[in-house]
């Protein structure tokens, strides 16, 4: 489960901004696109999707790279020099900021507990290092800096053995752009280290803008067992593409694979290929159909970024549905987006609602709906509103006339 994403001095945001699913605001406005855990606070829900708006180049896109970015950190064990080192961009429009370092923290529910973990890091060190896990309130396991232990709890295993192993307590004996959640995961098993280092690898999946084709393999993979294909067809036909089944071809003279459509059209039955014929739209459902079904079936965090692109708003919003109903292991999505008109009531609540802007110096911040006081009338005066930038999040275009 995703609960908190927090970043700080990354790209456009330069200052720390939290992204957050837990629920706020009516507790009975839409209970089925929220949830509980035994692993939270009694009190405390979670929503199984949201929505991200925001004019374009005002951090959207950003704030789904900061979280691919901390997974490859995570994964990688460290700031890797060539690959990971690329993609790490401080706030360019401050002479403060540029030597700063990048803050990330996420806050989760792993193997039935609940986490926070976070850590500092610039091109060639981790500067700070931290992990909380729940007990009767969140408690602090480990945190360093540089690469000396500032502070620990006595129950941390995996602190008890890597202190067993090594002479000195304090020094973490790594290198200096090594993270020590995931190197300790890999040597011992069974511990908060590995929860969390399983749940970056296994439950959270992101697929940017442009690399939804990435998923292709996984589609194709899925078409060649007979229950998955079947979901997967009824999925497609469901959408309202004129698609009647979807199925595995036979390769083509390249050794290729093919997927094949149906359309029925007055009685009659025509056979096309799906990337000869189908829409880029089609395309792209077809792509993310397995992965969508392994994150519902599995309970998984599915990250989307313009999730409308090539496709249509009310398809967008059954997509969305899918999440409110019929997902009984909790899987939860989050969608940037530009359409406003998936921005009804009967879909969303306004805590699922968030907008990206930026200031006049040039960084960006987040806040939901359910921030703003003072709000009243449905969604269509809220749509209308949004359009007016009420709630920012939206473009000011001058005239285009490059003439003038």
């Amino acid at each position: 489960m995703f609960i908190r994403f927090t970043v700080g001095n990354y790209r456009s945001f330069k200052d720390k901004a939290a992204f957050s699913m837990e629920k706020h605001g009516q507790t009975m406005e839409l209970p089925e696109n929220c949830f509980g855990s035994p692993a939270l606070p009694s009190r405390m829900s979670l929503l199984k999707s949201a929505v991200i708006y925001g004019a374009n180049a005002s951090g959207k896109s950003n704030l789904i790279q900061a979280l691919t970015v901390m997974q490859s950190i995570v994964i990688n064990s460290g700031v890797i020099p060539g690959k990971i080192v690329p993609m790490l961009e401080p706030f360019a429009f401050s002479e403060k900021t540029v030597d700063a370092p990048v803050f990330f923290e996420m806050e989760m529910v792993a193997s039935e507990r609940r986490y926070r973990y976070g850590f500092e890091c610039t091109y060639d060190e981790i500067v700070s290092e931290w992990l909380f896990a729940q007990k009767q309130r969140m408690t602090l396991m480990f945190a360093r800096e540089n690469n000396e232990f500032v502070d620990s709890s006595p129950d941390f295993s995996e602190l008890k053995v890597w202190n067993n192993v090594l002479s000195d307590n304090t020094k973490l004996s790594l290198p200096t752009n090594a993270l020590f959640l995931p190197t300790a995961a890999r040597l011992f098993a069974g511990g908060a280290c590995e929860a969390v280092l399983n749940w970056f690898e296994r439950t959270l999946l992101i697929v940017s803008a442009h690399t939804y084709q990435q998923y292709l393999s996984a589609s194709f993979t899925a078409m060649k067992n007979s229950e998955l294909a079947d979901k997967i067809s009824r999925l497609i036909s469901k959408a309202d593409l004129g698609i009647q089944k979807v199925e595995a071809g036979e390769t083509d003279k390249n050794n290729a694979s093919r997927i094949g459509t149906t359309h029925v059209i007055a009685d009659k039955t025509y056979h096309f290929d799906m990337f000869h014929h189908e829409s880029s739209g089609t395309q792209k459902i077809f792509a993310l159909s397995a992965p969508l079904l392994d994150v519902l079936k599995n309970g998984k965090v599915l990250f989307i970024d313009e999730l409308d692109a090539s496709l249509h708003p009310l398809l967008v919003s059954q997509l969305i549905e899918m999440f409110h109903s019929g997902n009984p292991a909790n899987a939860q999505m989050v969608a940037t987006t530009h359409s406003p008109s998936i921005l009804t009531e009967t879909t969303l609540r306004r805590d699922q609602v968030w907008f990206v802007g930026k200031d006049n110096e040039g960084s960006s911040n987040l806040a939901s709906l359910s921030d703003f006081t003072g709000i009243r009338g449905n969604f269509t005066r809220i749509t209308k509103d949004y359009l007016h930038g009420c709630y920012g999040g939206i473009p000011y275009i001058k005239n285009l006339n490059v003439e003038e």
